[in-house]
């Protein structure tokens, strides 16, 4: 199993559970700070995949063309690593979470393929060069989506062909609020939690958003900021956390989240009925649909304070998704499904 972006390494990790519950035995192969975080949680991972990061300044990608470039250079470099461990480790089925090179390897070996995927579409490019690219990218990423024994989409949908839609996969929540600010040393009273990307994107408007807190009539709220890998974000009553393991258990305490519009962060906040506010990153087009599916735009950025004021503190019924069940029983159906 090949989970690529701290988003997708979370969920990856909740079907690898799932699995190995069942008695199977999952290895898994990642990059870059994916394969940091699944180390920090204490699970052996290869570390093969190169994993370049998008450009993005003050809340917009650049240079697409570019990060598409990379990314094929990288996807060049990472198959030899991926071919070697797929050949040593003799699998069933190989798992990829928005990750191409083990796909590719297990394709040349004739072996099952499930691709877990909720980016079905491009869209990133906004130059003439860059749409050139992306219009080869796509046709070959249309291929690799029908090429592929089991597509799983980890949202709701109408099964299709070698596509299934399994719901949300998000991890369970594993301590209370008394116990969750006990850990990290957090006071009691209103937090607010600003979860960054897994690549630390978002630091510019993590920087800003004590002043929208302020700006909201809410000087006593706690900031708590995650997901920051940069300089320290310092202030009164502002707590930054950097990488952590279960971020999952913040969202749930939480008053209100605001983001950029991961999914995985959506789907943990809605599973624990926190209030959510996702501010895309401009032209990242994932995001954009994650944050318009909840009726935000990357200009909502400017009334930020308005939007903290109006939905702090106003929950919802927490939802149960298992996704991870779902995903499970779809890739093991492969695995005993006889070859034709």
């Amino acid at each position: 199993m090949s989970p690529i972006g701290l988003g997708h390494a979370t969920r990856a990790l909740v079907v690898a559970e799932e699995l190995k519950r069942r008695g199977n035995d999952v290895r898994l192969f990642s990059g870059g700070k994916a394969a940091e975080f699944i180390r920090r949680c204490g699970i052996q991972v290869d570390h093969i995949v190169d994993d370049p990061v998008l450009h993005v300044r003050d809340l917009e990608m650049s240079r697409v063309a570019l990060w598409y470039v990379r990314s094929w250079l990288a996807n060049r470099r990472t198959l030899p690593r991926t071919r070697m461990l797929i050949e040593s480790y003799a699998p069933d089925v190989v798992v990829c979470d928005e990750e191409f090179s083990g796909l590719v390897a297990a394709g040349e070996r004739g072996l099952r393929r499930a691709f877990v995927s909720d980016e079905l579409e491009l869209g990133f490019a906004r130059t003439w060069i860059a749409r050139r690219l992306e219009q080869r990218v796509e046709r070959w990423y249309k291929n690799l989506q029908e090429s592929v024994d089991l597509l799983i989409i980890p949202d709701s949908g109408q099964n299709l062909g070698n596509t299934v839609f399994v719901g949300p996969i998000v991890r369970p929540r594993t301590k209370s609020a008394e116990e969750i600010r006990a850990h990290y040393g957090l006071p009691n009273g209103r937090l607010a939690l600003f979860a960054m990307s897994g690549s630390g994107i978002g630091a510019e408007l993590a920087a800003q958003m004590k002043d929208f807190l302020n700006k909201a009539g809410l000087e006593g709220i706690s900031l708590i900021v995650v997901g920051n890998r940069g300089t320290k974000i310092v202030g009164n009553g502002v707590y930054d956390l950097g990488v952590i393991e279960d971020n999952q258990n913040l969202v749930a305490c939480a008053d209100i989240v605001v983001s950029t519009a991961g999914k995985s962060t959506i789907d943990e906040a809605e599973a624990a009925g926190t209030p959510i506010i996702a501010i895309p990153i401009m032209h990242h087009v994932e995001q954009e649909r994650n944050a318009a599916a909840l009726g935000y735009s990357s200009s909502d950025r400017a009334r930020l304070a308005e939007l903290v004021r109006l939905k702090i503190g106003k929950r919802g019924r927490p939802r149960k998704f298992n996704g991870e069940v779902a995903a499970a029983d779809a890739i093991l159906g492969l695995v005993a499904k006889p070859r034709t």
